[in-house]
């Protein structure tokens, strides 16, 4: 059994790219169930979704053998995002270092799991998991104290809210907690909730998540939920950041300057909404839906299409007005 402390595992993180990692009990998840019962008496309709990630709330059935969590964040933020993709697409599923596996991030990543290995820990999640993961992460993170949720459920540390989130369930029993010092939301403010284009963000902390634009145009598979229409999901083509960048507390809101993201400029032209309507499926198999970061399945070229239409569509009637 390995000896090592959480700083230790902390520190290797650093060292694989990460900008910061912390440790904690399966004991800290106990909570989860509350706040996954409150969300459900608020939206009653969200059960059907929020009933799967109660297994959260106890880690140690689902992994007998497991004692701690392991959560990293890697801040996607430092690179540039095309203008023409700007309200099309969400940035964090565009700019996910798993989108290319040998983009140094990415292996970054591997080097991290292929480190935890070697040391003789037991570990299930990471990228195995796809976007689905093993443990409410953003809710880690917060206990961890490597940064906030903020009103609109997203998890913010030191530069914001555009962070990738990765976690560890492992054997081992180690500890690393930081104390975050970032200001919490003012109850006054309320602008990610005004942003939000389908009404998905109903009060503070809350959302239905069936309303939002994300999933609408990911999982839900381009079928909205009323009173949430296609009109209302806008030129969105694949997920929202309509509420984080209506947020003061991100510190980035031009994208013009930054590190290139690998292979990204390859395929700015075929993201477009004309681009995807004249794809072909085997391009949108191959080129594009691999670079969702898992929010979109192999058979979903259809999807695409349709959004794509939907953008345009949208977009018309914004210029008649």
């Amino acid at each position: 059994m390995s000896t090592l402390t959480g700083e230790q595992i902390h520190d290797m993180a650093i060292k694989c790219g990460f900008d910061n990692c912390g440790v904690i009990p399966l004991s800290d998840f106990v909570g989860y169930g509350d706040k996954l019962s409150e969300r459900i008496s608020k939206i009653p309709m969200s059960a059907m979704l929020y009933d799967r990630l109660k297994p959260f709330a106890n880690l140690e059935k689902t992994y007998p053998w497991a004692k701690s969590a392991v959560v990293t964040i890697f801040y996607f933020g430092k690179y540039k995002y095309p203008t023409s993709l700007q309200g099309y697409y969400g940035k964090g599923l565009l700019l996910s270092p798993e989108n290319v596996p040998q983009s140094p991030a990415n292996q970054g990543k591997l080097k991290f799991q292929e480190w935890m290995a070697e040391q003789g820990i037991r570990y299930a999640g990471g990228q195995d998991y796809g976007a689905s993961r093993n443990m409410p992460l953003r809710y880690a993170a917060e206990k961890a104290g490597l940064g906030i949720i903020r009103q609109n459920n997203f998890f913010y540390g030191p530069n914001g809210s555009w962070y990738e989130l990765d976690g560890y369930i492992i054997d081992h029993e180690a500890v690393y907690k930081e104390e975050s010092d970032l200001r919490p939301c003012s109850s006054k403010c309320g602008l990610c909730r005004k942003a939000c284009p389908s009404g998905a963000l109903c009060d503070a902390n809350t959302m239905n998540p069936l309303l939002c634009v994300s999933f609408t145009t990911t999982y839900g598979n381009g079928n909205p939920v009323p009173p949430a229409t296609l009109e209302s999901i806008g030129e969105w083509i694949c997920g929202c950041d309509a509420c984080q960048d209506a947020c003061p507390y991100n510190k980035r809101h031009d994208w013009a300057e930054g590190e290139d993201f690998p292979e990204l400029d390859a395929i700015t032209d075929l993201l477009s909404p004309e681009g995807i309507l004249a794809a072909s499926d085997e391009d949108l198999r191959e080129k594009i839906i691999p670079k969702t970061a898992d929010h979109l399945r192999d058979d979903q070229a259809d999807l695409l299409r349709r959004m794509a239409k939907n953008s345009i569509s949208n977009r018309k009637t914004e210029n008649q007005i």
